[in-house]
């Protein structure tokens, strides 16, 4: 799920390598619907539907699950509406707005100074500040497969670490490496 989720966040397929968790069957199921990661927590609620069924599982413990998998969804939409948050155009615009008239405004306090510290000044500040308005307008999509994003597949690495070290399994991957100089 957490690895399906990172791919339809990125605008992937969410099924990629995914053969190494699920049933040739299950992938077909899933692969017919638009919402992959959602498809997977359905599959895993029948699973547990049919443990409790069977009397292989406890009311509490179902209960529990369940509550995870409620929080699971949450924290999926909660994830899809900071993707799908459109910043309109006219923040961008108003700031570089604002930007030029402080640089401007700083330009006239400053005239002043002698001729050979004023232009560096200026360009330095105007610089920190068109740097700044650039790394907001980076920050704005998470999911972008970009290096300043969310490393989600890290994230889901780390997961799948935890949950196979917790059930003593022995084929734990190891944690996501840099590639080049960011995470994934």
């Amino acid at each position: 799920w957490c690895f399906s989720l990172a791919q339809m966040l990125r605008g992937q397929s969410g099924l990629i390598n995914m053969d190494r968790y699920m049933t040739a069957e299950d992938l077909e199921v899933i692969s017919k619907q638009t919402n992959k990661p959602l498809a997977i927590l359905q599959l895993n609620s029948l699973d547990i539907a049919e443990l409790k069924q069977n009397n292989q599982l406890d009311i509490f413990s179902l209960v529990q699950i369940n509550k995870t998998f409620v929080n699971f969804s949450n924290a999926m939409g909660a994830a899809e509406r900071i993707k799908n948050t459109v910043f309109p155009v006219t923040y961008r615009l108003y700031l570089r707005f604002f930007i030029y008239i402080f640089v401007i405004t700083l330009s006239i306090a400053v005239a002043d100074l002698e001729g050979y510290i004023v232009i560096p000044l200026l360009v330095l500040i105007s610089c920190s500040f068109f740097l700044l308005e650039k790394a907001a307008s980076l920050l704005q999509d998470p999911f972008s497969n970009r290096p300043t994003d969310t490393p989600i597949t890290a994230i889901a690495t780390t997961i799948e670490i935890n949950i196979k070290q917790l059930l003593n399994e022995k084929d734990v991957p190891q944690p996501a490496q840099p590639l080049d100089f960011y995470i994934l």
